[in-house]
């Protein structure tokens, strides 16, 4: 079989690890997201009452668990009682909400590169030098880390602080459908402008690229998509179902 990519840099994502399957966002997630042919896992970022960094996408456990509240309302030790996998079939129950340090020495073992979302952080003072503290604790290869979010003061205050790490910034539809971004000042802050696929056109692609920046739309989860978004000559895709996106890509 040969891969059929668009390019040797092209890139397949693994959003929140392979929810359709697994809890999302779970160490187990995650692990089986990481021996799959993908080239990154994406994950999501908040910090709780006692300011620890967990993995996450919303910002309540509603959702994903079976207790109720804001992430910021309790502690780690509060967290880690609730069950958030058995949502999913018994066989996940007990699955615990993970923190970054797990995922991180997860991470350890894989070549693959970690996309870090900072969810929100309006909402969790500090979290950017927080996060940055951490992948510096553990001495997080550049070439293994970009750090992201669809806020652009957070995109901004971590280019501020002169890292190592490749930055990108998220595009959301709400916010871009009837415009496109000023991609030369995104340029400035970030190496990425990841959007919502359905904003990514040809016309959209070449002031990305002219730019220098690099495009990972999210979150594509039909072939159909990926096809169309690779004849715009995008630098990936994040999706749900990566593994799917991987046997499209190949030609036999």
């Amino acid at each position: 079989m040969k891969i059929r990519r668009p390019n040797q840099y092209f890139q397949i994502v693994a959003h929140r690890g392979l929810p359709k399957d697994y809890p999302e966002n779970t160490l187990v997630a995650y692990k089986h997201a990481l021996m799959l042919h993908i080239d990154m896992l994406e994950i999501d970022l908040h910090y709780t009452k006692d300011k620890e960094i967990v993995v996450i996408h919303d910002d309540t456990i509603d959702r994903t668990s079976n207790g109720k509240g804001k992430i910021s309302n309790y502690t780690l030790k509060e967290l880690k009682k609730f069950d958030f996998g058995s949502y999913k079939g018994d066989q996940f129950i007990n699955e615990c909400i993970p923190t970054f340090d797990e995922v991180l020495e997860l991470a350890d073992n894989f070549s693959k590169k970690l996309l870090i979302e900072i969810k929100k952080p309006s909402q969790y003072r500090g979290i950017e030098e927080m996060v940055v503290d951490k992948l510096n604790e553990r001495r997080m290869p550049q070439q293994k880390v970009i750090i992201q979010s669809f806020d652009f003061d957070c995109v901004k205050k971590l280019s501020s602080m002169d890292l190592n790490y490749e930055l990108g910034l998220l595009l959301s539809k709400k916010k871009y459908w009837y415009r496109l971004p000023d991609f030369e000042e995104i340029a400035k802050v970030a190496n990425f402008a990841n959007p919502n696929y359905q904003l990514v056109t040809k016309k959209f692609m070449k002031y990305a690229h002219n730019a220098n920046l690099k495009v990972l739309p999210y979150t594509v989860n039909k072939s159909k998509a990926v096809k169309k978004l690779i004849d715009y000559d995008v630098d990936g895709v994040i999706s749900d179902i990566p593994e799917d996106i991987f046997l499209s890509l190949i030609h036999i």
